[in-house]
């Protein structure tokens, strides 16, 4: 195959043939010579019809997380007689995977048999199954006039992108209704052999062993230890996946497997309701291999449309009184956008005797990308999406749920522990 400076160069012998011919003057046929001679070289030059290479990726594993690195490294040897002066080698990449200090595309040059190494670095951007691949191969000569072009559909290699998850040392989320196992709730009892929690002011039915007498000395009056005992529960995550939630599913994601990889160390029973175009449910279970079936189902997980509310409503309902008990411990993880799935979550947080709302900031996870901030228009706007949303939170409020508000810009595991802090009260957070 030819390069379009051939057919440049030949469009130029004519030109200047037919206007030596034309003008009579035979002194224009005298650049003819060079040109010529360009263009045979142009034929004599020309790499081989096929091109022999041997192409093989390797690539240890084909599942990372979002924002991990991975090194992708391609053996090429050239297994025909003839030296390639210059390969071209393009490895394509999809587009959610980004380069990192590095190139996809190298020119290099093989000896009969020689045999080089490929390197470059990508970083995961996005969650999904991706393909990477194909390899494309160009060898051309020296004068870049001609080249054979080959395709290497036996490189393509599927890639798994997981979601990530933040490892949380904390939950401010209580329940009413815990276990008797170990578990990540404080429960207060009496007792020997519990993990000490505090001091308060003797009553008349303590036991006299548990009088906290330095403290009884200081402020002259009698104060007794306290003792807490973890214990665990069931908890059930209910993910808005609507369309309204497509800017920040990933956090929604991601505060998801989170919590569940939090309780699920703690040998808590875990189950999760996935909120879309339909409704996906998994069963309360506390083995480990649970957040591995959360994570290989959220991995395709996108914001869909949801058509009919009323059918939406009805499933949800079915589900989650078919599969989880009324007063394990039930999170709402929605941004409280969209009016109809609102009332949809409330209907069903009222019911349950155990439950929270977190609420992500899409509003503050949007307005980080407007460069002008100070613009009256994009004030106005701003002003106005707030106001709506404390109308929606206020809805929320008014049914005596609690909501714990959460700034995406800050990381889960920072917002966690700085939950912790605050005491658990009515309303908002």
């Amino acid at each position: 195959m030819f390069t379009p400076k051939l057919r440049w160069s030949i469009a130029l012998f004519f030109s200047i043939l037919l206007a030596g011919i034309g003008f009579e003057e035979w002194t224009f046929l005298l650049a003819l010579i060079p040109i010529g001679v360009i263009i045979i070289s142009y034929f004599v030059t020309a790499p081989p019809e096929k091109i022999d290479i041997e192409i093989e990726r390797v690539l240890y594993q084909t599942r990372f997380q979002v924002d991990e690195f991975v090194e992708i490294i391609l053996n090429i040897r050239n297994r025909s007689r003839e030296t390639i002066d210059a390969l071209e080698i393009l490895d394509e990449i999809p587009p959610q995977v980004s380069l990192k200090n590095s190139s996809n595309h190298i020119i290099t040059s093989l000896k009969p048999g020689e045999e080089t190494e490929f390197r470059y670095k990508i970083s995961c951007d996005y969650r999904g199954r991706w393909v990477l691949g194909p390899t494309h191969i160009r060898a051309r000569n020296f004068l870049d006039s001609a080249f054979t072009y080959k395709i290497y559909e036996e490189t393509k290699t599927d890639l798994v992108i997981i979601p990530s998850f933040e490892m949380v040392k904390d939950m401010p989320f209580r329940t009413k209704y815990p276990k008797i196992s170990d578990g990540p709730f404080h429960s207060k009892f009496k007792g020997e052999g519990l993990d000490f929690a505090g001091v308060r002011e003797y009553q008349n039915t303590d036991s006299l062993a548990r009088i906290n007498w330095p403290t009884t000395a200081k402020f002259g009056r009698l104060f007794t230890n306290e003792y807490e005992l973890f214990r665990t529960a069931d908890l059930l995550l209910v993910l808005d996946a609507s369309d309204s939630t497509a800017s920040i599913l990933n956090e929604q994601i991601k505060a998801v497997l989170s919590l569940s990889e939090h309780f699920l160390r703690f040998k808590c029973r875990v189950g999760l309701v996935i909120l879309r175009d339909t409704v996906d449910w998994f069963v309360l279970s506390s083995s480990r291999l649970q957040l591995l079936k959360f994570t290989e189902k959220l991995v395709d997980v996108q914001a869909t449309k949801i058509n009919n509310y009323n059918i939406l409503e009805k499933r949800l309902v079915n589900s989650i009184d078919k599969y989880y008990p009324l007063n394990c411990l039930t999170i709402f993880i929605t941004p409280l956008i969209n009016n109809a799935i609102n009332q949809i979550l409330i209907n069903s947080a009222r019911k349950r005797q155990n439950s929270f709302f977190l609420v992500p900031s899409i509003i503050a996870s949007e307005w980080r990308f407007i460069k002008d901030k100070e613009e009256g228009a994009n004030l106005l706007v701003h002003q106005e999406l707030l106001l709506r949303r404390e109308i929606e939170l206020s809805k929320v409020i008014q049914q005596g749920l609690i909501i714990f508000e959460w700034d995406v810009s800050v990381p889960f595991s920072v917002f966690m522990n700085k939950l912790k802090q605050i005491a658990n009260r009515r309303g908002r957070r």
